[in-house]
């Protein structure tokens, strides 16, 4: 019992490597659609990942306002 999370640490490496190894096979074989044509889309990556950065940051603040600085004041939390 007392060996569970190296077994379950180990168990998760191999089965992760595994997934690795016999995925490599197919991704070699993909057919790449990201050239001249589709470059009109790319865009959007960008601003869906600074937005993402904008939720979290926003949601962090607001956990602050919310829950960390009333509790730290003395005063009821939201």
């Amino acid at each position: 019992m007392k060996h569970l999370p190296i077994r379950l640490s180990i168990a998760l490496m191999f089965s992760a490597s595994l997934v690795a190894v016999l995925a490599g096979p197919a991704a070699a074989a993909t057919p790449v659609v990201a050239n001249q044509k589709y470059q009109w889309f790319y865009w959007i990556g960008f601003a869906l990942a600074l937005s993402f950065v904008g939720w979290i940051v926003m949601m962090a603040v607001g956990y602050y306002v919310k829950v960390l600085r009333p509790k730290y004041r003395g005063q009821k939390q939201a």
